[in-house]
């Protein structure tokens, strides 16, 4: 259904938004749960298609992916926390902010507990949220000191 409203819309707006040279593309994430079944999330793509988050893939991204996409594959999974699962969404979309200049806070965190059918928790992180700048912080410095304790190619003592 979300789909169609989609391509609907897009079929409408297409005509003027070319000619102003816009683009009315757009994907999004939904999801949430119908009491008594299973939650569920979805990606909708710009087409009207879409993609479910399973167990093998526990989350969905849209917009600027290189950047913090190699740390939820490294770091999350179906096993972890609600509050670590925000933690480590919030760590890649620090990535992201850091690499990009056309990503930057506010962040909008929302959490769903399963069968509540309500909204555990939203958060707005601001660009001066001391927690955002906390996780910041530390996750910058501990990979510095993480890429200092690496140890150094052999191949290369020739040259050192």
């Amino acid at each position: 259904m979300a789909g169609k409203a989609l391509r609907d819309v897009t079929a409408a707006d297409s005509p003027y938004a070319l000619a102003q040279d816009a683009d009315v593309s757009a994907s999004f994430i939904v999801g949430g749960q119908i009491k008594g079944r299973r939650m569920r999330l979805f990606q909708i793509y710009s087409a009207g298609n879409f993609i479910e988050a399973t167990e093998d893939t526990p989350y969905l991204q849209i917009g600027e992916t290189k950047y913090g996409k190699p740390i939820l594959e490294r770091v999350m999974d179906t096993t972890m926390g609600l509050m670590d699962a925000a933690k480590c969404a919030i760590v890649s979309l620090d990535s992201t902010i850091r690499s990009n200049i056309s990503v930057a806070p506010p962040l909008d965190i929302l959490v769903y507990r399963k069968d509540s059918c309500k909204v555990a928790v939203h958060q707005r992180l601001a660009d001066d949220d001391r927690y955002l700048n906390l996780i910041s912080d530390q996750w910058g410095e501990g990979l510095r000191r993480l890429y200092e304790e690496l140890p150094n190619p052999t191949w290369g003592d020739e040259i050192s």
